[in-house]
């Protein structure tokens, strides 16, 4: 089965090689460059470019190429490379626009006898969970240690020619990228890096809707893209709280969604914090970056630059 590089295990991420300490978000509207130092017990950026990219450069899609105008993108990235003053040709870790990358938990029935009824099972649900054969993917998995019983696996899908054009321009101007994961879980980093008692959710919003990511022990226990228009966005939010309210919490309560880290604007963040208060019927504590241990500027855009920062942390680990 085609593998994209990915985290090994999501409990204590990749150490050998190394992962680097810069990392790179690409999303529709623009791009961000980040390595992370430490100072005390708090991270703060050492190196850090963000940059808005002309409209329409960047067109996230799974199954076609996503840069419209390879020339001038190489130009955009080289230019937010030049603005966190990094020396020389660097290794990234990248974070993919949302949409380019497909990420989702699947939960098997019964624990296959074998690696060959394994392998065929993973790619039966592959192929239903991303509408596409498995030959036309790079697919990276790893089984979650959740719960033992039934066997859940947490899976990442690129479509091969998505990830081909990337590839290209990164060699094209002399850059490594080795890991490669949508831009979600970079975000959501944030919280798996800590082993938090009570769920956490990261809520991030996009251009086509906004993805959700429940995070329970250091794992992601559910992974939800919802595509829809701006001004949906709070009630399918609502009906997803309430999901998770029903379906995924024990029912003596000894577990809650305490913490929700939101992708947006200040006003959007507030809001939506206010209807995850409204389904669960209780309030989450919404992260702010001192919450993760993150020393910003008060005025830094955090929320472009969310996922490169999360993917830095790796580097330090």
């Amino acid at each position: 089965m085609p593998r994209i590089p990915i985290l090994s295990n999501m409990r204590r991420f990749l150490t050998a090689p190394a992962l680097p300490r810069t990392s790179l978000a690409i999303s529709q509207t623009h791009l961000s460059v980040v390595e992370l130092r430490r100072n005390g017990r708090e991270l703060e950026p050492r190196h850090l470019g963000v940059l808005r990219l002309p409209a329409g450069l960047v067109r996230a899609h799974f199954t076609e190429p996503n840069i419209t105008d390879e020339a001038t993108f190489a130009e955009q990235l080289e230019r937010t490379i030049t603005q966190a003053d990094l020396p020389g040709r660097v290794r990234l870790s990248v974070a993919l626009p949302e949409g380019s990358l497909r990420s989702t938990v699947i939960t098997l029935e019964e624990e296959p006898n074998s690696y060959v009824e394994l392998t065929q099972v993973l790619n039966w649900k592959i192929e239903r969970n991303f509408g596409c054969k498995v030959e036309q993917l790079r697919l990276s998995y790893q089984r979650l240690s959740l719960a033992k019983e039934p066997p859940h696996w947490f899976v990442i899908a690129a479509q091969t020619q998505v990830i081909e054009q990337y590839e290209r321009i990164f060699r094209q101007m002399g850059l490594k990228a080795g890991l490669l994961v949508p831009r979600h879980l970079g975000e959501a980093q944030w919280l798996m890096r800590d082993d938090f008692d009570h769920d956490q959710a990261l809520l991030s919003l996009n251009e086509q809707g906004f993805v959700v990511v429940i995070v329970r022990a250091g794992e992601p226990l559910l992974v939800r893209s919802i595509t829809c228009p701006p001004e949906e966005r709070e009630d399918e939010f609502y009906r997803f709280m309430v999901f998770y309210r029903d379906r995924l919490l024990p029912a003596d309560r000894s577990v809650m969604l305490s913490r929700l880290l939101a992708i947006g604007s200040s006003e959007e963040r507030r809001r939506f914090c206010n209807t995850a208060e409204i389904a669960l019927e209780f309030r989450p504590q919404l992260l702010e970056p001192h919450h993760l241990g993150l020393r910003l500027d008060p005025h830094a855009p955090f929320n472009h630059f969310a996922a490169a920062a999360g993917l830095a942390t790796l580097g330090l680990n």
